[in-house]
Order: C-alpha cells, then sequence, then structure tokens
C-alpha cells in the first residue's frame, strides 16, 4: 500500500504536556513521538488504524481517510486520564512462597566437629561462674543453659546444623530464571531501520544506541505491549542523550 508523509497536531488542555505522546500505526507498525508543540509527522495510507496512547491523556484510536491524506494533515484532540498505579509488593526476603524450591535455596553452614577436652582429663563441675541462677527470662529462651560446665543450647544449635549441611552456590535454583529466559530485549521489540527513522540514529550505530539505552535505563518491564507509550519515550529521551554524546566525541 502507497503511504505518505502527513503533518499532525495533537491538541488538548493547555495545561496538559504534550510532547512524548506516541503516535502509532498499527497496520504499518511503525510509530512516531510529539514535540513540545504536540506536533508530528506519520507516513499513513487510506484506513490505516492509528493509534495514539500517552501517560496523561486517554487512548485514541483513528481510521485514516482518504481527506486526511488529500489535506495531509491530522488533528487529534485528546482527554486528560486519570492515572492509577499498578500494586506493588515489596518484601525484604528472597522466598518465594514455594516450599520446594525455597528449601533448595535456603543457605545453611556445615558444622565444625566438636572434641570436647581434648584428650585432657579435665573437670567440669559446676561452679559459680557455670551460670547466672534463677535468670527466668533467659532459662525460657533456652539462653545460657549450662549443664555441668557445657552450654546444652550450643550443642544443640551445632547438631541442627550438622544435620542440615550447607549447600554449594552452585547448586542454587533462581526461582525466576524462566521469566528472566522469556524477557524480551530492545532488539526484539523494532528493527534497526525502525530505530534509525524513528529517532534518528544512524544505522550502523544502532546497536551502539541500545546498548547505551539499556547501560543507562531499565527497559524490560516497558516492553509489552501495553507500555508502548512510556518505552518510546524512554527512548526519545536517551536518543537525545546519545546524539550529544556522539557530538561530543566528534
Amino acid at each position: 500500500m502507497e503511504r505518505v508523509q502527513v503533518i499532525g497536531k495533537i491538541s488538548a488542555s493547555q495545561d496538559e504536556d504534550k510532547e512524548g505522546v506516541s503516535i502509532y500505526n498499527k497496520s504499518s507498525q511503525k510509530g512516531t513521538l510529539s514535540d513540545a508543540e504536540g506536533n508530528f509527522t506519520i507516513a499513513v495510507g487510506v484506513e490505516d488504524i492509528i493509534v495514539i496512547t500517552a501517560l496523561q491523556f486517554q487512548t485514541f484510536t483513528a481510521k485514516v481517510t482518504q481527506s486526511i491524506l488529500q489535506n495531509k494533515t491530522l488533528t487529534i484532540l485528546l482527554n486528560t486520564n486519570i492515572n492509577r498505579l499498578d500494586e506493588v509488593l515489596l518484601r525484604s526476603h528472597t522466598l518465594t512462597g514455594i516450599i520446594d524450591l525455597d528449601a533448595k535455596n535456603i543457605e545453611v553452614f556445615v558444622a565444625p566437629k566438636l572434641e570436647l577436652g581434648y584428650g585432657v582429663n579435665a573437670s567440669f563441675a559446676p561452679d559459680r561462674f557455670s551460670r547466672i541462677e534463677k535468670n527466668i527470662a533467659q532459662e525460657a529462651l533456652g539462653y545460657g543453659t549450662m549443664s555441668n560446665g557445657v552450654n546444652v543450647g550450643a550443642l544443640l544449635g551445632l547438631a541442627f546444623t550438622s544435620l542440615f549441611p550447607k549447600k554449594d552456590k552452585k547448586d542454587y535454583t533462581d526461582p525466576f530464571a524462566e521469566i528472566k529466559s522469556q524477557r524480551p530485549t530492545l532488539q526484539d521489540k523494532y528493527s534497526a531501520q525502525y530505530y534509525s527513522a524513528t529517532f534518528k540514529i544512524p544505522l550502523e550505530q544502532v546497536n551502539d544506541f541500545i546498548y547505551f539505552v539499556t547501560h543507562n535505563v531499565a527497559t524490560w518491564h516497558l516492553l509489552g505491549p501495553e507500555n508502548e507509550m512510556q518505552l518510546l519515550k524512554v527512548l526519545f529521551e536517551q536518543s537525545e542523550r546519545y546524539k550529544k554524546k556522539l557530538e561530543t566525541e566528534e
């Protein structure tokens, strides 16, 4: 299908930021971003489906008509969106709740072999240094419990750890390994030609640009289709930084 470049304009409330709005041609699978004034250009054909998304606006979908192609202009009026953030669960540990998996990953250590006396005939009769008498709190918790000069609690602790020796780190099972292996990459998201045309990056520098982005910003959580607008905005901001970097290196 033959497509032509049209000049577009994002129209919204004066209080809203119109920069970085994603304009995506679903039919050609190519898109662009608006500038600070809400202006953009995009190649379209008759009956192409255009999807406009932004964090601060409601998603808008339009179909290209013959009139738009003749006038080569596209004006889009967006309504303010009320944003709701997804629930985030913060944890201070790495347990997954899967018993088999967590049991494999719990770290323990091998207790050293305990030799009392070392061949010396020593007397371990209780004396005034053996324990604190009538310390109810410590006795209730099992702390400082001495019997014939030997800390029974410590011995029990060593016996417990000997039953559960420490596992070698090479046996560690990453509970999120399968999820990580299925995680998409920026290379998979768009073609090199798309990066070059959309963000004005020289084609031979696209791989270096992608490395630059992944080194500076965490983007893997934005690679799903529901986060298209946020990802394009991040890429647009990083492309400006990358091009300035190239200018300083020349």
